[in-house]
């Protein structure tokens, strides 16, 4: 077992983080059954998507109707032509990687830089010249994104840790809400790409949680509860980059994903009332 392996274990056991990974994984399971997946399974999931690229999306500054961003998806609406256009178009598609790879169990597993390199090209599409995307930040090159925290490491560094991440992913016994709550903690701290480090976080954290088996069913919504406390999501990456507080950063990440069942059963419900319009 690896010294990262046991600090993380130690981490999970700790009452506070226990208690919140037993109520998410309670909330997830509950989601789980509802009615709705039984038959209509691929729609909750597309509608949890759009929902997922709208959260995130605003997270990023990009607020857009929930409704405008269903029909852009769908192709029936075209995105502004300004940076909050440009950036919903990358939460958009950075959303449609993050479901196709979920769908695979253990999707991160020995692929880690591979996936992020992928996430990376289609978050950083418009915003940066090519020959800068899917590839970590070189030497000299600073993240464009995340402002406010602690100066982000150098390649060295982010090499390093992005490896030991990799260690992480390789123990299928560590609690797989844990890992994802790391995995997006870390590049949160990391910031690994010259823009759209929030982007990749939260789907790494999406596909973690889904390939992982933490939310099988994928219409979870976590993006939604991040966004309903922007502050508290902002103070507790903060906290976790200073090294200043990571029980409570995994903590609001569980907190985040019991929230996001919720939103999950919403979605669920909607489906199966018939309320969603035809194109989502």
């Amino acid at each position: 077992m690896s010294e990262l392996s046991s600090a993380l274990r130690i981490l999970a056991a700790l009452d506070p983080v226990e208690e919140a990974v037993a109520r998410a994984r309670a909330a997830c399971t509950d989601l789980r059954w509802h009615n709705a997946l039984r038959k209509r399974m691929s729609e909750c999931r597309a509608e949890a998507t759009v929902r997922a690229a709208r959260s995130s999306a605003a997270l990023e500054g990009a607020r857009f109707p929930i409704a405008f961003v269903r029909e852009v998806i769908a192709g029936a609406r075209e995105v502004p032509d300004d940076l909050s256009g440009t950036q919903l178009s990358a939460a958009i598609r950075v959303a449609a990687v993050a479901q196709e790879l979920s769908e695979k169990p253990d999707a991160l597993r020995g692929g880690l830089a591979h996936v992020m390199s992928k996430l990376s090209l289609a978050a950083g599409a418009g915003l940066v010249p090519d020959e800068q995307l899917g590839r970590p930040r070189l030497a000299g090159e600073e993240p464009g994104d995340l402002g406010g925290l602690p100066q982000a490491p150098g390649p060295a560094e982010v090499a390093d840790r992005i490896g030991q991440l990799d260690e992480l992913l390789a123990d299928p016994t560590l609690p797989g809400l844990v890992v994802a709550a790391i995995l997006q903690g870390e590049v949160i701290a990391l910031r690994p790409f010259v823009v759209g480090n929030g982007l990749i976080a939260r789907a790494l954290f999406r596909i973690q949680l889904v390939s992982a088996g933490v939310d099988p069913t994928g219409v979870g919504v976590p993006e939604a509860a991040f966004l309903s406390d922007v502050q508290g999501y902002g103070q507790a990456g903060a906290a976790y980059t200073s090294g200043a507080d990571v029980p409570g950063w995994i903590v609001s990440c569980a907190t985040a994903v019991e929230k996001g069942a919720g939103e999950g059963r919403t979605v669920c419900q909607a489906v199966q009332a018939g309320k969603l319009p035809k194109t989502a």
